[in-house]
C-alpha cells in the first residue's frame, strides 16, 4: 500500500501531530502558541508585498517586484510559524502541509484565480526532498491547475544565508513554462515563504512572458528581511 493511501486517522495514530511552536502532541498549533505568531495581513504591513512597514506607500522591498501585482501571506517568518516551514521544507513532516495551507486559504479570503501554480523545485532536488514543499500547500486549496507546466530548468543553489544581490543573480532565467499560451489569465502562485521576492518574480515573469496578466503570490510566511541590507538573509 502507497502512504499517502493510508487513511488519515492511522496516519496521526502513527505520527500524531505535534505543535510547531511548544512540541506538545495533539495540533500543529497549540492556542498559545498561535497566538504568539504575528499575521501578514492588515495594519503594519506593505498593501503590496505583505512585508512589516509602516509608511503609506510601497515598502523598499517592492522594488525589485515588478511582474508580481501583489503577494499575501498567513504568517511572519518567526516563532512559531518559521519552525512550521522548517518542519515541512527540512524535517519532511509532509502532514503539516494540510493545516498551514489552512492559514493560508484564510490570507487569500476567498479571492478567485483562473488558475493556480506551485513554485516548482528543480527535479533532483525535488528527488531529494521527496516532493514539493509549495505544491503540497497548494494542493488542498483546490484551485485550477496551470494549464501548461512551469519548471525550474537551472538547479541553483540553496538561497539560505544569500544576499539579497546574491538571490536575485542565482535565480535569473531558472525558470521555463511548456504549455498553451496563458491568454490574460490572473493566476496564483504559491510558496512555504517569500523573503526578497526574487523566487517569485522569476516565476511571474515567465507566466507574464507567456501571456498572463496577473501573477498574485500567496505564501505561508513573509520574512521581512531589513530594506537595503546585502547581509545574508535566513528563511
Amino acid at each position: 500500500m502507497r502512504f499517502a493511501a493510508i487513511p488519515n486517522a492511522l496516519v496521526d495514530l502513527v505520527y500524531p501531530p505535534r505543535c510547531s511552536g511548544c512540541g506538545r502532541f495533539g495540533t500543529f498549533f497549540c492556542a498559545p502558541c498561535h497566538s504568539t505568531c504575528t499575521p501578514a495581513v492588515g495594519a503594519g504591513r506593505c498593501k503590496h508585498c505583505s512585508a512589516e512597514w509602516e509608511g503609506s506607500d510601497n515598502c523598499p522591498r517592492c522594488f525589485n517586484m515588478q511582474a508580481v501585482d501583489s503577494v499575501v501571506a498567513a504568517f511572519e517568518m518567526h516563532g512559531p510559524a518559521r519552525r512550521a516551514v522548517h518542519r515541512l521544507k527540512y524535517g519532511r513532516v509532509r502532514a503539516a502541509a494540510l493545516p498551514m495551507s489552512a492559514h493560508l486559504q484564510q490570507a487569500l479570503d476567498g479571492a478567485a484565480f483562473d488558475y493556480a501554480v506551485a513554485v516548482p523545485l528543480h527535479p533532483s532536488r525535488q528527488r531529494s526532498r521527496g516532493f514539493n514543499q509549495a505544491a503540497a500547500l497548494l494542493a488542498p486549496l483546490h484551485y485550477t491547475p496551470l494549464p501548461g507546466n512551469l519548471r525550474r530548468v537551472v538547479k541553483t543553489a540553496q538561497q539560505v544565508g544569500s544576499s539579497m544581490r546574491e538571490r536575485r543573480r542565482n535565480i535569473a532565467d531558472a525558470f521555463a513554462y511548456q504549455g498553451p499560451t496563458l491568454d490574460g489569465a490572473t493566476i496564483l502562485l504559491v510558496d512555504d515563504v517569500v523573503t526578497t521576492g526574487a523566487t517569485v518574480e522569476a516565476c511571474a515573469r515567465v507566466l507574464k512572458d507567456h501571456g498572463a496578466r496577473h501573477v498574485y503570490v500567496a505564501a505561508f510566511a513573509r520574512a521581512s528581511y531589513k530594506p537595503g541590507s546585502d547581509a545574508p538573509i535566513e528563511d
